[in-house]
């Protein structure tokens, strides 16, 4: 693995590091946070002008094909920044499974508006007192009178209000398949879920809404390619919690070097030093984890296990070093007027999206028995 980052990556963290110190930064989280919206528009039109939102779709489609590492070094930086937009699920989710699974025809009619910004897409995944696996996939495309309908409903769906259509992961023919709906239908209705993260999630119930044949993403093997493309936004995952806890875990650095007790600044007290060497070991081992996945995945190499360590890693980092952050600044670290909660909260929200930590570990567990009984 070359741990040196080339020319064109360098000025990359340095574009989307200026781009998010003047159009994401915490006071403008604070504004947008909890509302249905759930981003700035301001910092989406510069994503777009700067074409990061086609920086992992082929040329082909408008895109500008770079690999995962130079994604995960943008979510690093948006992780620093707390940023919120819909770049992660609409140009990297939505694109993968369009990619993946769709015709020519649907790939030349959707990437190039994703890879423009001109279309939002989001995902809906989770159902109700349901999982991540597999077997919590219950929605189903019915067959009624020679059409197609479906009903029901996916929970914790992002950006669902200003998404222009909705990629629902179904059951379909006794298999898990992909229906394309449009938002703008009567019988499509969002509703905006409160999460302690703030961020924009909906609930999206759909209503006897019609599929059609050119709305379906089907293969033959879909849970186990739709696993492999969760596996490499695992790694975006993980990418912005390691930017995260490394701004979380300078935060609780700076305020040491400020805050008194006994007449000394609580930084030279030896156990706060101790906790800010052990947050930095803590930090760089998640970035370079996170870096050797999306390293793999850009040379073809199996990411199954590095995806999993990498995100159990720096979302579990990231969300011990952004409490401690809250123990240094002390009493005044829970407020919502400091900034050390903002990490904390969104740290939560990254363990648990895209597999929690129960679900990877039992990945992990499979993968290395599976090795095993193989060499054996």
């Amino acid at each position: 693995m070359e741990l040196n980052f080339n020319e064109e990556q360098i000025i990359l963290r340095q574009t989307a590091e200026g781009v998010c110190k003047n159009y994401a930064d915490l006071n403008s989280l604070r504004e947008i946070e909890g509302t249905e919206l759930g981003y700035s528009e301001d910092f989406w039109k510069q994503l777009i002008q700067l074409g990061l939102t086609g920086i992992s779709i082929p040329e082909e489609f408008g895109g500008s094909n770079m690999g995962l590492l130079d994604s995960a070094i943008l979510s690093e930086e948006f992780g620093k920044a707390l940023s919120l937009s819909p770049l992660f699920i609409s140009s990297f989710m939505c694109a993968s499974l369009v990619e993946s699974f769709g015709t020519i025809t649907q790939k030349d009619i959707i990437l190039p508006n994703i890879a423009s910004g001109a279309d939002i897409y989001t995902l809906g995944l989770l159902e109700k007192n349901s999982s991540f696996h597999e077997s919590g996939i219950n929605l189903e495309i019915q067959n009624k009178a020679n059409t197609l309908v479906l009903n029901g409903s996916k929970q914790m769906v992002p950006y669902a209000s200003v998404a222009k259509e909705i990629i629902v992961i179904c059951k379909y023919k006794n298999s898990i398949a992909a229906a394309i709906v449009p938002m703008d239908q009567a019988d499509v209705i969002h509703t905006y879920q409160a999460n302690h993260a703030k961020t924009s999630m909906y609930e999206v119930e759909f209503n006897n809404v019609k599929i059609d044949d050119s709305m379906l993403l089907i293969h033959e093997n879909f849970w186990s390619v739709w696993e492999l493309i969760s596996q490499k936004c695992q790694i975006l995952i993980a990418a912005e919690a390691a930017g995260g806890s490394e701004k979380s875990l300078y935060l609780g650095r700076d305020y040491s070097l400020e805050r008194e007790a006994f007449g000394q600044k609580i930084g030279s007290f030896q156990s706060i030093a101790h906790y800010l060497a052990d947050g930095l070991v803590e930090v760089e081992a998640s970035k370079l984890m996170t870096y050797q996945a999306a390293w793999a995945y850009d040379n073809q190499r199996d990411i199954s296990s590095l995806s999993a360590m990498a995100k159990l890693q720096a979302c579990k980092s990231y969300r011990e070093i952004s409490a401690t952050t809250i123990q240094i600044f002390g009493g005044m670290g829970f407020t919502v007027e400091a900034d050390p909660q903002l990490y904390f909260r969104r740290a939560k929200h990254l363990q648990n999206s895209l597999w929690g930590e129960t679900y990877l570990e039992q990945q992990l567990e499979s993968a290395f028995f599976d090795k095993t009984r193989k060499s054996d």
